[in-house]
């Protein structure tokens, strides 16, 4: 899922300085987003679908106090912070039977991977005995 994503919101939070809930919520976004378009479900990169009781879980409300007044007051407050630091963007918001969606700002690229000759392996290393 959102390896590099969440890899990179480490990064983001600590140069923004933000909160601790600003930044746990965020890398439980980051997780659960794809980091590419080439997804089981084709559905965009960075794309946060996830409802209040699931953010509220990431933050460490626990069932049943994830669907709270205060655990939903805690997923608004990091979800703010987030908007206003603009690393994540509201594409929808939520209401009856449909979850808001957001867009991570986030680079989610896998870097390249950097050419390493490899040490040849021998399968079958030489007897020490003198033997084959």
């Amino acid at each position: 899922m959102g390896l590099f994503a969440a890899k990179n919101a480490v990064l983001v939070a600590a140069r923004l300085g933000l909160g601790n809930t600003a930044t746990r919520l965020l890398l439980h976004m980051a997780l659960e987003c794809w980091d590419d378009a080439d997804n089981p479900g084709e559905q965009p990169p960075r794309r946060y679908f996830g409802g209040r009781e699931s953010s509220a879980i990431a933050l460490g409300f626990v069932v049943p106090s994830n669907a709270s007044t205060p655990a939903h007051r805690a997923v608004k407050r990091a979800v703010k912070e987030l908007v206003d630091a603009g690393v994540i963007t509201r594409l929808r918001s939520g209401g009856v039977g449909m979850t808001a969606e957001f867009e991570l700002n986030l680079n989610s690229a896998k870097p390249p991977a950097p050419h390493r000759p490899y040490p040849e392996i021998l399968l079958f290393p030489e007897d020490p005995l003198g033997g084959h």
